[in-house]
């Protein structure tokens, strides 16, 4: 018998709930978050559904190592159709509140419906409630998670929607536990999660746990955790992560040119060092970690707006791409966005775009601050969230954003997809390029970062030599390892032994690398089915490819990425893939995956 795959299902609609057990075949073929959220996205959808609507699933979910003695397993994923993209999403969260999922006894939850007033769940085990949350409509997050903890009287771990959420900003986050908490806070940040959530009336989910997770070897995943924990420890960059967290990359992303600067104009920032890690690690007032990790990246600043953990994404999008010079001026965007329920990443190339805009005379509201203005950033992100003026535009994207006003407004868009590109130029950053361009959710440097390669010397600047094979490969380790999940942080030790020794199935290497393959490949089907995603999707915004990017130190070299080179690296992955001139995933690709087996819609999908 596998031991995975209970499923919590709760239909809001009908206040019913009831358990399901996944088959074992899909776990061997799926594995469990990613994979498994794939498989089920596709299976409890059918095509068009509305994101926004009460037939849409979300779905947090875990996967067989979440909560096991494996270093970094505390982590859990959120799975919906994005209403910022209407593609496949998935969102992924670190703390602590994915263990708890399975101490009460589920290895995920699924919700569908929408409750005719506002609500949150709250689960204990085998007892499942949904409370009444009209009272918490509305407030903050921080203070929706002490109400709710409050009214339990239980030191519950919570997953909370803040007004964006309930205002159905498209790019609105989760965000479980707070920054003000003893132990490691996260954010489901990308691709409108937390809108899902509100369109179903759904505040919060509040969980508690008391039971034992089931392993099938305890001893061999004990064995297996003891040698994971031992590479970590021979590991010399995590002693810098350590030391000042993902602030490190700040200056050498600042260095290379790769750090997104005034809208993406440029790749690097003139007096930058109010952002660099050292100078942030002044203000660092303690270090917080996820569930069962030695590493403890989180840095938590103090101030009098109170504590706030602040990361790299946050200081490139809302720091230099707003010509925000300051840290400290950083964490009080991070701290408002987070309070708020908005993805940082989004709100910062958002606010980013229509600086540049009004600069253009594209846009000439008075709210739009000019570049640099911490305090009109700060105004802009509370606008977003209530979507009260032209903050009820800007909550839609880039992507919207572009399409109302058209010509150069979309020429200077930087999405793909719908989805905002996150910290790393994509002119500097060649394999960040392609990664962006082939991503399952639109805009991601988690499905493959190529970024340290570039600058280390694995793979050659500004040369197209063995790119595509780098992200094709690098894609599907990580969907596997996104699927049991596990930090993408860290060096990982023999992830299919530990996963053998959890579930009691037997996984070789190639069995692991096979299931992160065939996982994106139906995320590719989905997306087709969806949105009609192919080559023509597969690509950046104009500004890439038609504006050369000034280089640091000084700006007087440039470099271009042209079109029809990332063209050849496009070939070149598609084919690597298995996929036409298209994009499109052959039906010799879909049966040596099993796919036409396992989710035999997809065959008609290729037809």
């Amino acid at each position: 018998m596998v031991l995975f795959g209970k499923l919590l299902y709760i239909d809001l609609s009908s206040s019913k709930h009831k358990v399901i057990e996944v088959k074992e075949e899909v776990i061997k073929y799926f594995i469990g978050g990613k994979g498994l959220g794939a498989y089920l996205l596709f299976k409890f959808l059918r095509k068009g559904v509305n994101p926004l609507g009460p037939d849409n699933v979300i779905m947090f979910l875990t996967g067989p190592l979440t909560g096991t003695p494996y270093p970094t397993s505390g982590r859990f994923v959120v799975v919906t159709k994005s209403p910022l993209t209407n593609l496949f999403l998935d969102s992924y969260v670190g703390g602590f509140l994915g263990p708890e999922i399975r101490r009460a006894g589920y290895d995920g939850i699924v919700i569908t419906g929408k409750a005719s007033s506002p609500v949150y769940i709250w689960i204990k085990n085998d007892s499942v409630e949904i409370r009444d949350a009209s009272k918490l409509w509305g407030l903050e997050v921080s203070k929706a998670v002490k109400a709710i903890r409050r009214e339990l009287r239980e030191n519950v771990h919570v997953a909370c929607i803040g007004p964006a959420g309930e205002n159905l900003v498209r790019y609105a986050s989760i965000v479980v536990d707070s920054d003000e908490d003893p132990w490691r806070a996260g954010v489901a940040g990308r691709g409108g999660a937390g809108a899902v959530m509100g369109s179903k009336n759904l505040k919060a989910i509040a969980i508690k746990g008391t039971k034992a997770i089931e392993i099938a070897n305890k001893d061999k995943l004990k064995e297996i955790a003891r040698k994971a924990f031992e590479l970590l420890g021979s590991a010399k960059f995590l002693k810098v992560r350590r030391a000042i967290g993902t602030s490190f990359w700040v200056e050498p992303m600042n260095r290379f040119g790769i750090l997104p600067t005034r809208n993406f104009s440029r790749g690097f920032m003139d007096n930058a060092v109010g952002l660099y890690g050292e100078y942030m690690r002044a203000f660092v007032k303690r270090s917080v970690t996820c569930y069962n990790c030695p590493v403890a990246c989180g840095k938590i600043l103090g101030s009098e707006f109170g504590d706030v953990k602040v990361e790299y994404e946050c200081i490139a999008l809302l720091g230099s791409n707003c010509l925000i010079d300051d840290v400290i001026k950083v964490a009080r965007s991070v701290k408002l966005v987070n309070e708020l329920g908005l993805d940082a990443i989004s709100t910062g190339n958002v606010i980013a775009y229509v600086m540049e805009l009004k600069e253009l005379g594209i846009m000439r509201d008075e709210a739009i601050p000019s570049f640099g203005n911490i305090d009109g950033q700060l105004r802009l992100i509370k606008m977003i969230a209530y979507r009260e003026g032209i903050g009820d535009l800007l909550a839609e994207g880039v992507a919207r954003i572009s399409r109302k006003f058209g010509g150069k407004a979309i020429d200077i868009a930087m999405h793909v997809k719908g989805m905002e590109i996150p910290g790393y130029e994509p002119r500097a950053s060649w394999g960040m390029a392609l990664a962006y361009a082939t991503s399952d959710r639109g805009a991601c440097h988690q499905r493959a970062w190529t970024t340290r390669a570039e600058i280390e010397g694995q793979l050659e600047r500004f040369s197209t030599e063995g790119v595509a094979k780098f992200v094709k490969e690098v894609q599907d380790e990580r969907a596997a390892a996104f699927s049991l999940i596990v930090c993408d942080f860290i060096p990982l030790y023999r992830p299919w032994e530990a996963l053998s020794a959890t579930v009691g199935i037997e996984f070789s290497e190639q069995d692991y690398l096979r299931v992160g393959e065939r996982i994106w490949n139906l995320t590719r089907l989905f997306n087709i089915r969806e949105m009609s995603i192919s080559r023509k999707d597969d690509t950046l915004p104009p500004r890439v490819f038609n504006e050369p990017l000034p280089l640091p130190p000084n700006g007087k070299f440039y470099v271009r990425l042209r079109r029809e080179v990332f063209e050849r690296m496009l070939d070149e992955y598609y084919e690597l893939r298995g996929w036409n001139h298209e994009g499109i995933p052959t039906k010799e690709k879909v049966r040596e995956l099993n796919l036409d087996k396992l989710v035999p819609e997809v065959m008609s999908i290729i037809a």
